[in-house]
Formats: C-alpha cells, structure tokens, sequence
C-alpha cells in the first residue's frame, strides 16, 4: 500500500464546511510554491504560466458559461445543478500555460504548468483547505477566454483550480 494512501483517507480539516475563501496569505504561499517548479536555465515560471486568481463576478461569469454548455449536452436540470454546485466553490483559479508554435515545446510548458497546479494543491492541502483540479471546466472558445481574463492567441487554458469550502446549500 501506497504510505500516503492512509493519510490522505485519515485526513480531516478542520475547518467547517460553511468557512468562506481561505486567508489571501494561505493562496500566496501556494501561488510561491507554484512559482518553484524547476524550468530551464533560459525560461521564468512566470513566462511560462499564469495563475489567475477570480473575483467572484468573474468566477459567476464562467460558471455561466459552462452550466450552458452542461445544458447542450445533459439538459436544464444538470446545468442547474452545476451552476449551483459552482457558485458554492468560494475560490477559483484558472491556470494557462503560454502557447507555443514547437509542439515539444508546448508539451514542456504545459508539463511544467501542470507540476505547478500539484504543488499550489499540496502547500493549500497542507493549510488544511481543500482544492479541486479540473481540466473538464475550459472551453476553447472567446468568451471563456475572455472572462478568464487570458489572450486565446498566445496562452491556453489548462484548467481550473477550486479551493476553499463549499457553502452547504
């Protein structure tokens, strides 16, 4: 057995379901750790990928945008359910990575990102607040990037990172 496995089963946070966003220096100190992924000698993390912290109109605007989509597929009643599953999340970042013409390339920056994403979840986890990872809730088309607040043309959304405890409802 895998010597992680019973702590992460074992794990209870202290923190009530109903606690609102964690503390802003809680998401700093993941955003550095993020920031520590090893890249090479030439590139900074910072020019690689981006972590973009959503005010909740911002997050309201792309819950919208995905509980549409839901609904082409699963009908109004999944989308409704999501839409209220997604206004609950209190925390969102969107996370992209720079495009880049060399698919080797964007393979790298993209493996580096993703790298970044586990270690922003592990120092949150290690504060005792829960993420979420997703790379199902982007959609490749203007209005997500748009709301996001990404350049469709020069950057790729990766997915999104919840945080915090959701709001019994």
């Amino acid at each position: 057995m895998d010597p992680i496995a019973p702590l992460l089963v074992a794990r209870s946070t202290p923190r009530p379901p109903s606690e609102a966003a964690p503390h802003e220096s809680a998401l700093r100190r993941a955003l550095e750790a993020a920031r520590g992924v090893e890249v090479g000698a030439q590139d900074d993390p910072l020019d690689l990928w981006s972590f973009i912290v959503l005010g909740a109109e911002d997050a309201r605007a792309i819950a919208w945008l995905l509980a549409r989509r839901i609904e082409d597929s699963a009908g109004l009643e999944a989308a409704m359910a999501a839409l209220d599953q997604m206004r609950s999340v209190p925390g969102w970042v969107i996370v992209s990575a720079r495009r880049d013409p060399d698919p080797e390339r964007e393979a790298y920056v993209t493996e580096r990102g993703l790298t970044a994403v586990q270690r922003a979840s592990l120092q949150l986890w290690s504060e005792g607040i829960r993420t979420s990872w997703s790379t199902e809730m982007t959609l490749e088309e203007p209005s997500f990037y748009e709301a996001a607040g990404l350049d469709i043309a020069t950057e790729r959304a990766l997915g999104v990172l919840w945080f915090g405890h959701a709001e019994k409802r």
